[in-house]
């Protein structure tokens, strides 16, 4: 009987109580956490809230990941939804199921332009400080035990353009906004990992190099000024059919960085099928080496923090609407495990890479 008959049989009660047993008889080999563990290397993935409640589920953290990133429960959406009103519930239990279970936490994300609307009709300067101040303090202070990095800016740079996006925060402070965030975030907490968090920046196309090219610039003046940036995040979002690895350039980001003594972390890896007609003879296999290279070049090239997958199981994953259109390949976001919890590719993958370092 295949994995997906034998758990559609049992049914739920028994389920929940051999969930553990169940997921033992996995293959060795889909298990990465012990190999990060003994590289001595920070792994992760994304997680959602009710993940640590589906025992199923939550065994996949436990298995394979050393860190994990709460995907929407630290966004100023989810913490602070009225003025100076916070609230931490999802948060908390995220951070109990990683201290229970031995993992490290990545903040994700202090200051992004996608803001609640009280935050957007802000219309002055003086106001806009206080809010931001006041929500970076109040939030990495809570977790100053917690959580050790943090994606303080996300996404500064227009989504395919290398310019600086119109947000609230620069309309009103400018582009010192970026440096306000870190040093905002570095007095809460002067032991954290601070990150300024941004996409595209592995991939090929002139107008990345362009966003490469940007980033180093912010980044280069934000050292010189010594504010306390410690890497940059590469998202790392694929979209096979679409985009590609860009080793040579991509590379050569990294190393400026390290030399600046700045390190890089994959941030979000995943993959999409949205464009796999653009490519017919693609299949699932290459998937190893999406996920494998961009964490064997920013090894290799750079000072590799860490690597974080944005997500663990397509099966308890969120539809992506631009992936369900008719004949669509999938429709959720690829990771590590598909639709019937059975491992992808993308493992091996990322097994090769880690067993490089």
């Amino acid at each position: 009987m295949n994995r997906r008959r034998f758990l559609a049989s049992v049914p739920l009660a028994l389920l929940y109580a051999r969930a553990g047993q169940t997921l033992a008889q996995m293959p060795p080999s889909a298990g990465l956490r012990a190999l990060a563990d003994g590289k001595s290397f920070r792994f992760g993935s994304a997680i959602d809230a009710e993940d640590v409640n589906n025992p199923i589920a939550s065994q996949l953290y436990i298995d394979n990941v050393n860190s994990i990133t709460p995907r929407n429960e630290l966004k100023w959406n989810a913490t602070e939804k009225r003025p100076g009103v916070f609230s931490f519930g999802p948060a908390d239990r995220l951070v109990a199921f990683a201290r229970k279970n031995n993992m490290r936490v990545y903040g994700h994300t202090l200051v992004w332009y996608r803001t609640p609307d009280w935050v957007s009709a802000i219309t002055d300067a003086e106001t806009i400080r206080v809010a931001m101040n006041r929500h970076i303090k109040q939030v990495v202070t809570r977790y100053k035990r917690s959580i050790d990095a943090w994606d303080v800016v996300n996404e500064p740079l227009e989504y395919d353009a290398p310019d600086l996006r119109n947000c609230v925060f620069r309309r009103h402070l400018g582009d010192d906004y970026i440096r306000m965030s870190f040093d905002m975030a570095h007095e809460a907490d002067p032991d954290a990992m601070l990150v300024l968090n941004e996409t595209h920046l592995e991939k090929k196309s002139d107008v990345f190099e362009q966003k490469r090219a940007r980033i180093l610039k912010i980044v280069e003046d934000l050292v010189a000024r010594k504010t306390p940036i410690g890497a940059v995040g590469l998202q790392s979002h694929f979209r096979p059919g679409l985009d590609r690895i860009d080793p040579e350039r991509m590379g050569r980001f990294c190393a400026t960085l390290k030399d600046m003594g700045v390190g890089v972390f994959i941030t979000e890896l995943d993959a999409s099928c949205h464009f796999l007609n653009r490519d017919q003879s693609f299949t699932p296999v290459p998937y190893a080496e999406i996920f494998g290279d961009v964490i064997t070049v920013a090894a290799e090239r750079g000072d590799l923090k860490g690597a974080t997958v944005w997500g663990m199981s397509e099966k308890y994953g969120e539809l992506d609407e631009k992936d369900t259109h008719p004949g669509a390949a999938c429709t959720k976001r690829v990771n590590l495990y598909d639709e019937n919890n059975d491992p992808r590719s993308s493992i091996d993958g990322i097994k090769r890479a880690i067993e490089a370092m």
